[in-house]
C-alpha cells in the first residue's frame, strides 16, 4: 500500500463523513485511524499487525475504487456501501485504535503519568 492510496483513501472517508450523517459519531476514531495509517505509511508507525494492514487495505482498496456494490451516483444509498465498510474498518480495528492512541500519548510526553 502506498502513501497516495492512503491519502486518497482519507479524501474519500472525509468526503464519506460529510455526506453520511450516520458517520459523524464516529469522527474521533476516524481522525486517529487516518492519523495511524499516515503515521505507518511514512515508517514512524510500525506497530500494525500483518492482520491490520490486509484488513485495512482490503478497505482501502474498495473505497477508493471506481467500482462500488451500490453505485455511488444513487442518491442516499450510493454512500451506503461505503459507509458500511468503513464502520467495519472501525469496529475491526478497534484495538490497534487503542494501542496507537497510546503509542501517540507516550511519543508526545515520552512518559505516561499514572499518578
Amino acid at each position: 500500500m502506498k502513501a497516495e492510496d492512503i491519502n486518497r483513501f482519507i479524501k474519500n472517508v472525509k468526503h464519506a463523513v460529510n455526506t453520511t450523517p450516520k458517520l459523524l459519531s464516529y469522527k474521533e476514531d476516524i481522525k486517529t485511524l487516518c492519523a495511524m495509517l499516515k503515521d505507518w505509511a511514512r515508517g514512524e508507525y510500525k506497530h500494525i499487525s500483518k492482520r491490520t494492514m490486509a484488513i485495512a487495505g482490503a478497505c482501502i482498496l474498495y473505497i477508493v475504487s471506481p467500482i462500488d456494490f451500490i453505485p455511488a451516483f444513487i442518491p442516499v444509498l450510493g454512500k451506503t456501501d461505503d459507509a458500511a465498510v468503513i464502520v467495519f474498518l472501525l469496529k475491526t480495528l478497534k484495538k490497534e485504535i487503542g494501542f496507537y492512541r497510546i503509542w501517540v500519548a507516550t511519543r508526545e510526553n515520552d512518559i505516561i503519568d499514572v499518578d
